[in-house]
């Protein structure tokens, strides 16, 4: 039986077809990101996220070596690059912005820019988030609105994420348009960055409540540094070192009281621990990097204007170490200014099931009675003995049996694991202005909690720094 003569340029033909197949499905995603890129109207360019294609474009502009700062918001806050360019002699490049990000992506985002003789600083913050392989993706969606350059910079092992959360974050844009596109005031707005994406809204104190964030203390044991973590610095160093860049690993500035008060602290196993797995220098002593409190702004890794003069200095002089300059840093480092003092408890009580403290500032809720553990409803009053309630504290409502809490529109601090073991599934918060919070708001709370807010402040809720990381159990107030 004879056989058929097969066709080279039939099966070469065919081949071709199959391949062309196999790639038009595997660029689909990011195809449809790329659409998604090009069609959707802005709707975070007024936001603190906006920051991230500015400072990107500027990676990639600034030509010849350079030093480059790599971490979360504080780099962001932390680096005057006039200063550092001025005592180095090297163009400076910002490219810090949020720990919720992750700092994967701020690696990936910024190796292809890196050439021969350019520095390049670490200086993750000292949380499980950022020391890990952790990716962000709703926020990188808000971050690279319009930019499908940097979504495809990205690679593909962000698509699936980035398509996950593509259907919320339409949903959220949606829901944004009806009242308008965010227009954040203060520090965390777009306007608040200069070219060189550094912050340059005026910060002149330390404005948190006692000085320090009880809700975002510092990680600092050896078990924060993670294999999956080194792997993911030393791939980066690797490729850094073929592009003819030296990476070298720093600390960001961490405030003293929030040390202080942090659990299991372990400074020389932690720093042993980066030395034995990092494949690339540790060019500054922690010890130096933890700084008094008032230093700081509004988180213990946040600095204020004197604070980001002092955290510069630092890393200019380990950098000079490491040079081999001898030279006199000409910058002199700026007293820590006085900030916010801890208000004292004056007179202690209780009031229709809430425990409190009234205090030169305010009064506090500090927890609930029997009667107010019991109860079915809580509304917390604006006034306790004439004095505006301006704060909860953390774990006030631990075990209530409330389906229901309002709090009004006077708190400004809320603490953490407010409603940890409790029944509530519904909390109207009934402030436009945004009340200080930190990490663990929502800890221990039940799945299906949501946080009701004014629907006029919606808007600036799910995009604020610190409030966007709740934007999934937020909704609007009818």
């Amino acid at each position: 039986m004879r056989h058929a003569k097969t066709n080279p340029g039939s099966a070469l033909l065919r081949f071709g077809a199959l391949l062309l197949g196999v790639l038009l499905l595997a660029s689909a995603p990011l195809a449809l990101l790329t659409a998604y890129a090009a069609a959707q109207p802005e709707a975070y360019g007024e936001t603190y996220y906006a920051a991230l294609p500015a400072k990107y474009d500027r990676l990639h502009a600034v030509q010849g070596e350079k030093l480059v700062v790599i971490g979360g918001s504080s780099v962001a806050f932390g680096l005057d690059s006039k200063i550092a360019e001025q005592e180095l002699g090297l163009p400076v490049v910002n490219f810090g912005l949020y720990a919720a990000f992750g700092l994967k992506c701020m690696l990936d985002l910024s190796l292809d820019a890196l050439h021969e003789g350019d520095i390049v600083v670490l200086a993750p913050e000292l949380s499980s988030q950022m020391f890990s392989d952790y990716v962000g993706s709703e926020y990188l969606l808000q971050g690279c609105e319009g930019r499908s350059d940097m979504i495809s910079a990205l690679g593909s092992s962000y698509w699936k994420g980035l398509l996950a959360k593509l259907p919320d974050h339409l949903q959220t844009k949606r829901d944004m348009a009806k009242n308008g596109s965010p227009t954040p005031n203060g520090v965390y707005a777009r306007s608040s960055f200069d070219g060189y994406g550094d912050i340059v809204y005026d910060r002149p104190e330390n404005i948190m409540d006692g000085m320090v964030s009880e809700t975002n203390l510092p990680e600092i044991s050896a078990g924060l540094v993670s294999n999956s973590f080194a792997e993911m610095v030393n791939t980066y160093v690797a490729g850094a070192r073929l592009r003819g860049a030296k990476v070298y690993f720093s600390f960001c500035p961490v405030n003293q009281k929030a040390v202080d008060m942090a659990p299991d602290v372990d400074i020389p196993g932690f720093v042993a621990a980066l030395e034995q797995k990092l494949h690339c220098p540790v060019i500054a002593s922690l010890e130096d990097h933890i700084l008094d409190a008032g230093y700081f702004y509004d988180s213990n890794f946040h600095m204020n204007n004197a604070g980001s003069v002092c955290n510069t200095v630092l890393l200019v002089n380990d950098i000079k170490r490491v040079r081999g300059d001898m030279s006199t840093t000409q910058t002199a480092i700026p007293k820590p200014p006085a900030g916010a003092a801890g208000a004292d408890v004056l007179r202690s009580g209780e009031l229709d099931g809430f425990s409190y403290d009234i205090t030169a500032k305010g009064a506090v809720i500090t927890g609930l009675n029997a009667s107010g553990l019991a109860a079915g409803e809580l509304n917390v009053p604006a006034e306790i003995e004439n004095v505006a309630v301006y704060k909860i504290a953390s774990g006030a409502f631990r075990n209530s049996a409330a389906a229901k809490i309002s709090l009004p529109d006077c708190v400004t601090v809320l603490g953490a694991e407010l409603f940890e073991n409790a029944a509530v599934t519904a909390v109207i918060l009934n402030a436009s202005v945004l009340p200080e919070v930190g990490d663990g708001l929502a800890d221990g709370a039940a799945a299906d909690l949501t946080i009701y807010v004014p629907a006029e402040a919606y808007g600036d809720y799910v995009t604020d720094y610190f409030w966007s990381r709740y934007s999934g159990i937020l909704a609007r107030q009818s």
